[in-house]
């Protein structure tokens, strides 16, 4: 059971960490003065100084830096301190908000802090949060919420002490964040408020400088940006819905009879993709199985209504059911408005972020569409503040007229994402990812793990949106076939490909990053490999294309349309060399990317490597030798650290041409002066340092030489330690602040041109967004093309004519009884009987994920397959319950039957199994009949219909059979139109006995349930008991007839 957070938890509105505040009070943001009044000693008026002008540093009458000044510390008064001083009663000052947050300090709630105020302000800003707050190289929480924070994260629980008593603390280093995330957020699915600091850039960087806070990020599932903990290989979809116009109730009809009408907007903000679509309340399930969100976002008009509605009984109408429904999948539910963007304003005491507005909706969409879409936008926004990103207006708006329905019972039985097991519509198991691991719960045997090949996390993307809602059009279906055709006939050229193809990282990830301004110089460089990484993969194909003969006739790869699809795939990619060119001539490569820098346990392995390489040789080498390895080495090390800060070149603009000769000037003239002063002193050790608070010293170490260095009376003693003294030197001092100046204009040019190279990629972020688009395609066909040679695999055949199916099927991956299945006007129902355990389902299974496969543009386990377009695919197979909305293993039956009635056309593929079964024999019957009979007549789709209800053949028109065995259709006899018989049988020979799986015309009255218990180890005397009663029943039938 997860921990709960807070003390209240039955109307929590999501699964979450209830951190609400422990005091039911109301604060305000907490004051304080933003100038200080200096005393002068000359008489006259007080002066007030901004805070800002306040001197840094002590300077000797020449003006020179002496020392650092003590810090400076901007002053807030406590409440203590306003009745220390006399100042007017809490009544005439204060708000109502101040009073009882004053009240909370007296009954030691909280103490008296501008921190503890903070953590207030932010507690009533966002109570549904677990709020972390910077302090200084740690993230803290606070008080009472800081010991469930402490229990679900691990981490050991303090207190810390105050004027006004000890209160409950908790926290954990800043360089940990991603760890603790990843529990809060990703394993638990808590929302997850980050206050970070900044200090004051008008003060030193001191430790008890003044510092502002503001909110970061509000992190939620959907909401994940570049968090290294993602796995590249899913999606992680945000989900807004808008609700359309109540349904009225039509006289004489049910209510369900008219489904609420919904419009769906969703997007993975750490890819780009977006997409909107319409459905009703009747198929929603279907599509959060499909689309499989991580949150799900409401308008914050429903909250109410959201809360009250907890269990079964309480949900009312289509919106209450949906709302049941999400919480039985888990699902993390947020509000949010849709009128109007998120209100962004910090408090007084921290500092607002830039302001980030997301573009509203395009123009011209009807209402509903833009419901979802500003949903969709605020929560982003709302959610990544100063790291939304730029959503692109153009959307991909998605329609079942293109694409085929999978509904959730089916997504299930056929264990296409996930192994068939109870719940997990939404919450779907880790798959297999680009490298080949699984993580999580384990998917082995899913259709997903058996036909994955791809090679990038992107293409596996694409493959897992394409399985669950394959194509409906058939040129796109044909394409895709025709490319995996190319690839599969062309072994090298495939071999070449998928290598290439391994080397392309997921730079739409990347792109993400920098719509958000969040890309550093590793993620530019990124880019720039992955057009280059692109132009080779084009220049491979584009080899392997020309050294196709040019006649069709003379290929050894038959038909020639893989080539020409080719051909205009090549032909489709945008050119960006141009951009790769930039990037390349603006990037220092060593100084970009990580593994060219040394970490310090290189650093020192490589100088404990050279230390034992000096004493070894110490025979051969003098101590100016030595000294001068030092020195190169030490040259080597300055170089790399120098590439790595400045990794922008300063060909890069002018403006960093000239900074780098400045500075190259003024680092010499450094050089020149140490030397000079160390000749002039004759002292080796001294040398010329500065630290990060502005101080510019000369510091000796060997005190052989200090008397010299102090006898000159140039320097001024400031510091001294056991190994060293530290003094300040006139013409270092000026020289110093030179460079510090010079130093901190490039660091702005060095931003500014970072910034021009992300304005660079964004620029280009459409045409990379398509190119991606196809490298995916590549990657996808190309992992098809493998697969069918690893399965031996066949090319279906599709049409757009009247709905069929035909197919031959293969034995893969185990033994296998190959059948064949027709479907046709005249054969579009087929009732099959058989043996228990004698693979009825599993033809029903294959039939249904060949059509699957088929429009997913894959080739097939089978020899030969002839397939209309199927717009839907429903199964109802095996038998399970569903505990958390009450349902039985019979009610979940009718439940999806029903479904399949309803939602069902013509050219829909329908695969049903022992239907009527868990009640009893005659009602199960009617049942049974009643679903064929309303196929037969209001439907007319393809239907696959197993059952042992031997008496549905009698009442579709087959002869009455009371003496078991085989029967076949006499020619003539009547039979329902439209209706075939099949099944399967059982070879006995000796005692012994053996399916055979081989489908036939005909009927099989015997069920040989008897014969698979004895296959399951049955007991002898049950067997004898079994097969007495059986024979007493068929007697008992006989005499009757």
């Amino acid at each position: 059971m997860l921990p709960r957070l807070g003390p209240s938890a039955r109307r929590a509105a999501r699964p979450r960490a209830a951190l609400a505040s422990p005091f039911l009070l109301a604060p305000l943001p907490i004051r304080y003065t933003s100038t200080l009044t200096v005393k002068k000693k000359a008489k006259g008026p007080k002066q007030v100084i901004e805070f800002g002008e306040l001197p840094i540093n002590l300077l000797d009458p020449e003006g020179n830096t002496v020392k650092p000044l003590p810090k400076h510390r901007e002053v807030t008064k406590t409440e203590a301190k306003r009745k220390a001083a006399g100042k007017k009663g809490d009544s005439e000052v204060l708000s109502q908000d101040d009073l009882e947050y004053n009240a909370a300090v007296r009954a030691n709630k909280v103490p008296d802090t501008m921190l503890s105020r903070l953590v207030w302000d932010n507690w009533r800003r966002f109570p549904d949060c677990v709020i972390l707050t910077q302090v200084g190289n740690f993230y803290e929480s606070y008080f009472e919420p800081a010991i469930q924070v402490s229990s679900v994260l691990g981490i050991k629980l303090t207190r810390k002490t105050y004027k006004n008593g000890q209160f409950p603390f908790t926290g954990f280093p800043i360089h940990q964040i991603e760890k603790y995330l990843k529990i809060l957020v990703n394993d638990y699915g808590y929302t997850v408020a980050i206050i970070d600091e900044e200090k004051d850039p008008l003060n030193p960087p001191e430790e008890d400088a003044v510092i502002v806070r503001s909110v970061a990020r509000v992190v939620t599932p959907g909401t994940l940006l570049d968090e290294r903990w993602i796995t590249g290989s899913e999606s992680r979809y945000l989900l807004a819905v808008a609700f359309g116009p109540e349904p009225k109730a039509v006289e004489g009809e049910e209510e369900e009879a008219t489904p609420q009408p919904l419009q769906l907007a969703y997007a993975d903000v750490s890819t780009g993709e977006f997409f909107t679509k319409e459905c009703t309340t009747a198929d929603i399930e279907d599509e959060l199985a499909r689309i499989a969100p991580r949150e799900i976002v409401l308008d914050s008009r429903l909250r109410d209504e959201w809360l009250d509605g907890e269990s079964a009984a309480d949900a009312q109408g289509p919106r209450g059911n949906l709302f049941h429904l999400l919480r039985v999948l888990g699902v993390h539910v947020s509000f949010t408005d849709a009128t109007q963007r998120p209100d962004l304003t910090e408090s007084p005491m921290v500092k607002k972020p830039k302001k980030r507005s997301a573009p509203l909706p395009p123009p011209g969409l009807v209402t509903m569409e833009r419901e979802a879409i500003s949903l969709l936008r605020h929560h982003l926004e709302y959610a990544l503040r100063g790291a939304m990103p730029t959503i692109p207006d153009q959307f991909n708006v998605e329609s079942n007229s293109n694409q085929m329905h999978i509904d959730a019972a089916t997504l299930q039985a056929l264990e296409i994402r996930t192994a068939f097991r109870p719940g997990g519509l939404i919450a779907s198991a880790p798959s297999t990812t680009a490298s080949g691991t699984i993580s999580g719960l384990s998917v082995k045997g899913t259709l997903i793990s058996t036909l994955s090949r791809t090679v990038t996390d992107s293409g596996h993307r694409l493959l897992r949106r394409t399985f669950s809602a394959p194509s409906t059009s058939l040129p796109e279906i044909n394409s895709r076939l025709a490319l995996v055709a190319a690839f599969a006939d062309r072994q090298n050229m495939r071999s070449d490909v998928r290598d290439q193809l391994r080397e392309i990282v997921d730079v739409m990830r990347i792109i993400q990053r920098f719509r958000a301004s969040r890309g550093d110089g590793t993620d530019v460089w990124d880019v720039g490999l992955w057009i280059r990484s692109v132009e080779k993969l084009l220049h491979v194909i584009r080899i392997h294309v020309q050294m196709e003969p040019q006649s069709p006739a003379n290929s050894p790869h038959g038909q020639p349309e893989g080539v020409d699809r080719l051909n205009e795939l090549l032909e489709t990619f945008k050119p960006l060399s141009d951009l790769a060119d930039v990037i390349e001539t603006s990037i220092d490569e060593v100084g970009v990317q990580r593994g060219g820098i040394a970490t310090p346990e290189e650093d020192d392995g490589a100088e404990a490597a050279g230390d034992a390489m000096t004493q070894t040789s110490k025979v051969s080498m003098t101590r100016a030798e030595k000294k001068k390895l030092k020195e190169e080495e030490e040259a080597r090390r300055k170089d790399i650290l120098e590439r790595q800060r400045w990794w922008i070149k300063p060909s890069f603009s002018t403006e960093l041409t000239n900074l780098h000769k400045r500075i190259k000037t003024l680092t010499k003239r450094r050089e020149v002066l140490q030397k000079k002063l160390q000749d002039e002193f004759e002292a080796d050790t001294l040398s010329l340092v500065a630290n990060d608070k502005g101080g510019y010293f000369v510091n000796v170490k060997k005190k052989t030489e200090l008397g010299r260095v102090e006898r000159s009376g140039l320097f001024g003693s400031v510091s001294e330690t056991r190994g060293s003294k530290t003094f300040v030197y006139s013409e270092w001092s000026s020289l110093g602040l030179e460079m510090g100046k010079a130093l901190e204009k490039l660091e702005l040019a060095k931003s500014r041109a970072l910034n021009r190279l992300r304005a660079m990629v964004v620029e280009h972020a459409d045409m990379i967004q398509k190119n991606a688009e196809l490298i995916d395609e590549i990657d996808l066909s190309s992992s098809f093309a493998q697969a069918a040679v690893d399965l031996r695999l066949t090319r279906p055949v599709l049409d757009d004519g009247h709905p069929s199916v035909e197919t031959g099927l293969l034995a893969t991956a185990r033994v296998f009884t190959p059948n064949s299945t027709r479907m046709t006007d005249t054969s579009r129902l087929h009732v099959i009987t058989g043996p228990n355990q004698g693979g009825k389902s599993t033809l029903l299974r294959q039939t249904a994920v060949i059509a699957i496969l088929a429009q997913s543009g894959s080739f097939v386990p089978a020899e030969s397959v002839s397939l209309g377009v199927v717009d839907r695919v429903f199964s109802r197979v095996g038998a399970r319950d569903d505990l958390f909305r009450d349902r039985s293993t019979f009610m979940l039956e009718m439940v999806e039957t029903a479904a399949i009635l309803k939602q069902a056309t013509p050219r829909s593929l329908v695969i049903m199994d022992e239907i009527g079964r868990g009640t009893t024999l005659h009602a199960g019957v009617s049942i049974a009949y009643a679903t064929l009979d309303y196929i037969l007549q209001h439907v007319g789709c393809r239907t696959l219909f197993a059952t042992h209800y031997h008496e549905l053949t009698h009442m579709l028109g087959a002869p009455v059979n009371n003496c078991g065995g085989v029967a076949t259709i006499p020619e003539g006899a009547y039979v329902r139109p439209g209706v075939s018989f099949f099944c399967t049988d059982v070879h006995e020979a000796d005692g012994a006995f053996s399916y055979s799986y081989r489908l036939r015309p005909g009927i099989n009255y015997n069920s040989h349930a008897i014969k698979a218990a004895q296959l399951a180890g049955m007991p002898a005397s049950f067997l004898e008991t079994a097969e007495a009663t059986l024979r007493a029943f068929n007697e008992t039938a006989q005499d009757k007839a």
